[in-house]
């Protein structure tokens, strides 16, 4: 990645959220080209004598083709997907975002500038005393910048030109083009398409076999680990080379680089979890094969309908055990319905609330600002009612395990597998997805677009324009918040009753069916939502 000699002070910094007024949008790039077009010479001497020397400023930059509307504009869809960094806030009248790394917390200012010699510089500028991942944090800055520039790009390709025909010969590159010295550096080597199609694909398979190994290897076994684990890490080697050796864009090699990042760590958890899978089968057909016709009793429920020296012990439910396990599953889809219920309640008194506040606001910007305090209350109240959603998730969780674990001590021939999963798809699966989609996905991006992009995106003739300004900066960071923390606790609960899950499933497959250790352990962690 080559540095661009761009001053990373000349523009102003500015901590405000975002606003859209164009006062200051054209005196800053005149002052770029000012401060960074070199004066002409008249002679090859005379220009190596006058030539300014120019200090490469710490922050990295990295300049696109692209103007700055059009980074800046990508810029921002990036950090609000962002996996590395939070949006802070952002002011689109200079074209400056102030963002912090999810990773250690550090904050960056981050500039687009327009470039005199054409496109737009992109500076990633560190506030207060750099961070010593600098380095590698700007290298997923601006891998998640180029992979959103690339997904636009692409997108438009195929809306205009649905059967291109062109020459390989013919292929456009969107690399970024580097600078050198404040001049125009050599037009670089079109890279090959088909290594960018790969390094994509193999990032796909890396983060595919993750999931896979994370959630399939405590059930199968660790030969999923070898099967799937070593393809995905031998294809993202290849991507890696062929993005170092053959290929001079800068997106494919990071793209290349974090399938192999991904790959790794999907064998590593892969081996964590496959003790899990095997604790259990060898015990239980040692026990078998050891025996000279009778085996424990703990072993029966799995591995001896597989055993012939058990066949003669085996024994069938009859009509009152069926009826039993009937009965039992019956009462545990009643708890499962219950958890639904809950959900569903809280994502129809959340969007009553907001249909309420709506009404306070109005359809004018005075009217917004008279009933501001309207839609304060809507992110109050969506938090405590989702705290209180959580808290009684938690208890009914709790109560679905407590039941499972008496029946299947009780009733050796019940399925507790085939119950639990139907806990994991119902509440898992099922309920968080949708409570998910009802508010982060909808509720929330139907106020920004109504209130920050709507009502407040026009300031009237009779406002001052700071008046205004602060008005959305508020409006802004306010709804950022609130999104954020609506998030996070999304994330941490169905993170606890995932790990409830999978501790009761390893609890299973070694026919143990006392889960209090792991009930306490996931009451410990949804504590925080009782306690608001």
């Amino acid at each position: 990645m080559t540095t661009p000699e761009v001053n990373p002070g000349a523009g102003p910094q500015n901590d405000c959220a975002p606003s859209d007024s164009m006062q200051t949008d054209a005196a800053q790039p005149t002052q770029m080209q000012e401060q960074t077009m070199p004066m002409p010479a008249t002679s090859e001497t005379d220009s190596m004598q006058t030539m300014p020397t120019q200090t490469m400023p710490q922050a990295p930059s990295q300049q696109f083709p692209q103007s700055a509307d059009v980074v800046y504009q990508a810029m921002k869809n990036a950090l609000l997907k962002s996996q590395g960094f939070m949006l802070v806030m952002a002011d689109d009248v200079i074209k400056t975002a102030n963002i912090t790394s999810r990773d250690d917390g550090a904050a960056y200012m981050v500039q687009v500038m327009e470039s005199p010699l054409g496109g737009s510089v992109v500076q990633l500028i560190p506030q207060g005393r750099a961070s010593a991942n600098i380095q590698m944090e700007s290298m997923v800055f601006f891998g998640e910048l180029n992979r959103e520039l690339m997904m636009q790009q692409m997108n438009a390709v195929s809306q205009q030109n649905p059967a291109p025909q062109q020459n390989a010969g013919e292929q456009q590159t969107w690399a970024p083009r580097n600078m050198d010295n404040g001049a125009a550096a050599h037009a670089p080597r079109k890279p090959a398409a088909w290594v960018l199609y790969v390094a994509i694909g193999a990032l796909a398979l890396a983060v595919a076999a993750l999931i896979l190994l994370i959630v399939l290897t405590p059930k199968i076994g660790v030969w999923l680990v070898w099967v799937v684990g070593l393809v995905s890490l031998a294809f993202s080697g290849f991507s890696l080379y062929a993005a170092f050796a053959l290929n001079k864009n800068t997106t494919s090699r990071i793209l290349a680089a974090v399938a192999a990042v991904v790959s790794v760590l999907a064998l590593v958890l892969g081996f964590v979890n496959a003790p899990k899978a095997e604790t259990g089968q060898p015990s239980k057909s040692s026990s078998s094969i050891g025996s000279t016709g009778t085996s424990s009793d703990s072993s029966d429920s799995k591995v001896d309908a597989n055993s012939e020296n058990k066949s003669s012990e085996t024994q069938t439910p009859d009509a009152n055990e069926t009826q039993s396990q009937s009965s039992v599953a019956n009462g545990l889809e009643e708890i499962t319905a219950g958890i639904e219920k809950d959900f569903q309640s809280s994502s129809e008194a959340i969007n009553a609330k907001m249909t309420e506040m709506q009404g306070k606001l109005g359809e004018t910007i005075d009217s917004y600002k008279a009933n501001k305090s309207a839609l304060t209350d809507w992110y109050a109240f969506v938090s405590t009612e989702t705290d209180a959603l959580y808290a009684k998730v938690s208890d009914s969780a709790v109560k679905y395990m407590q039941t499972l674990s008496q029946k299947a001590t009780a009733d050796k021939y019940l399925d507790a597998d085939a119950l639990l999963d139907d806990f994991y798809k119902s509440v898992y699966e099922d309920a968080f997805e949708d409570y998910y989609d009802d508010i982060y996905d909808t509720a929330y991006e139907d106020v920004y677009d109504k209130y920050y992009d709507g009502i407040l995106d026009d300031r009237p003739e009779n406002m001052e324009y700071s008046e205004w300004s602060d008005l959305r900066s508020e409006a802004y960071k306010e709804w950022s918040n609130s999104k954020s923390d609506f998030y996070s606790n999304w994330s941490d609960m169905k993170s606890a009753v995932y790990t409830l899950y999978s501790d009761v499933n390893s609890e299973i497959w070694d026919d143990e069916f006392d889960f209090t250790k792991a009930i306490e352990r996931f009451q410990k962690k949804t504590a925080q939502f009782k306690a608001q």
